[in-house]
């Protein structure tokens, strides 16, 4: 799964968006603004992973990576907060997270204030294939025809308004699986360990889980249209061949704005969405996926479990091929998950990805894989049973 660090054009990005949000948001309130869809479409023929994607929807003029993004639709209501016992307790400075909005400190180390998660608004996501051409589309309509809400499901389609992710990768203390800065993440550790740590915290909360994942992948498709995803916002912490320092501790983005990377540098931790370390570090388990014998996708939004039992049949995806992929599945139900073979650390989708019979998913990529990792790695792979020093988990509350 490794692959050797390709230098990539680009440098260090930091996103500021501290001074936009306010005076959309004012503005939004004072007209009936109608719902947004913003698509694009990739040439799967086209082994370019930049020149392959198009924007289309009202994306159309958008620059892709552009701070520009956070006034828009979903994306302006992506923010950071310290979230206690099921409920926000205040949101932070996107800025800098060790502050609350009004630039007063935030405890966002010992725990006792809560834990740093981003927020992610109700959000439609369209992921169809149809001969060569695959297209991914996002909306904030609450209902539209042909849109999967699973993201924001736990017993019937879209009911939930709110998601929420873990910003930093997840540390286990007195039992319970933390979002906190400042803390070195616990691996070692079995995916039914993590979700019982997870569930610790009380209801509505669990580990990072395949569809709010795959909503986060289409996303990352809107805001930055490339498919090598290290090459447009930064290869991670996915260099330490030697596992001199393995994983790092979190927090060291805190006051890098929402969006953070370096394409040209594998030592350095990244950020997506207040989301650090969304690729690279370690691993993240995966849970709401499991592969049955024969090679089928088993999902589900709640009641996760090692073996799929009660999840929902989505069909067959593979019955052991991986490798650096061409064409994924392409489908609301399957997302992103392996379907074909051929590319490359620098072409097509860029990430490797597989899909075993009988396994668990991990998601992202950790401190050693260098050029396979980004924003479509997603291998169902190991066992439940498999606990890996490169495999760590991230809190969700949904």
């Amino acid at each position: 799964m490794k692959g050797n660090v390709s230098k990539k054009k680009g440098g260090l990005s930091s996103v500021n968006i501290s001074d936009v949000n306010g005076l959309q948001e004012a503005l939004d309130s004072k007209m009936d603004v109608p719902p947004a869809v913003f698509g694009v479409s990739i040439d799967l023929t086209n082994s370019n992973p930049e020149t392959a994607v198009t924007y289309t929807d009202d994306a159309v003029g958008m620059t892709a990576g552009s701070a520009d993004w956070y006034t828009k639709p979903i994306f302006k209501k992506i923010k950071p907060c310290l979230f206690k016992d099921g409920a926000v307790v205040g949101y932070l400075n996107p800025d800098n997270f060790a502050q609350f909005e009004d630039g007063s400190p935030a405890d966002i180390t010992s725990g006792d204030a809560g834990d740093v998660m981003i927020e992610i608004p109700k959000t439609g996501y369209k992921i169809s294939k149809v001969d060569n051409t695959l297209t991914v589309q996002i909306t904030d309509a609450a209902n539209k025809d042909g849109f999967s809400y699973m993201a924001h499901t736990r017993e019937n389609e879209g009911d939930r308004d709110k998601l929420y992710i873990g910003a930093f990768l997840g540390s286990v203390a007195s039992g319970k699986l933390r979002s906190l800065s400042g803390k070195q993440p616990t691996n070692n550790t079995t995916i039914g360990d993590f979700r019982t740590s997870a569930q610790a915290n009380g209801d509505g909360y669990d580990q990072f889980a395949f569809y709010p994942m795959t909503l986060l992948q289409c996303l990352y498709l809107i805001k930055y249209k490339n498919l090598n995803s290290q090459a447009a916002l930064g290869m991670g912490y996915v260099g330490d061949m030697d596992w001199e320092f393995m994983q790092k501790n979190t927090g060291a983005t805190l006051d890098k704005g929402m969006d953070f990377g370096d394409p040209n540098d594998s030592m350095l931790q990244m950020k997506f969405l207040g989301i650090e370390d969304f690729w690279g570090n370690l691993y993240q388990w995966i849970d709401g996926l499991v592969s049955s014998g024969d090679g089928n996708a088993l999902v589900a939004t709640t009641d996760f479990n090692d073996t799929g039992a009660g999840y929902t049949d989505k069909g067959f995806v593979s019955s052991g091929d991986g490798g650096y992929m061409k064409i994924p599945q392409g489908t609301n139900d399957l997302g992103f998950m392996w379907h074909t073979g051929g590319g490359s650390t620098t072409t097509f989708f860029s990430d490797y990805a597989a899909f075993g019979a009988g396994c668990v998913p991990y998601f992202g990529g950790c401190f050693d894989v260098d050029a396979s990792a980004g924003a479509f790695l997603l291998s169902v792979y190991f066992v439940a049973s498999d606990a890996h020093g490169s495999i760590g988990a991230r809190l969700m509350f949904l």
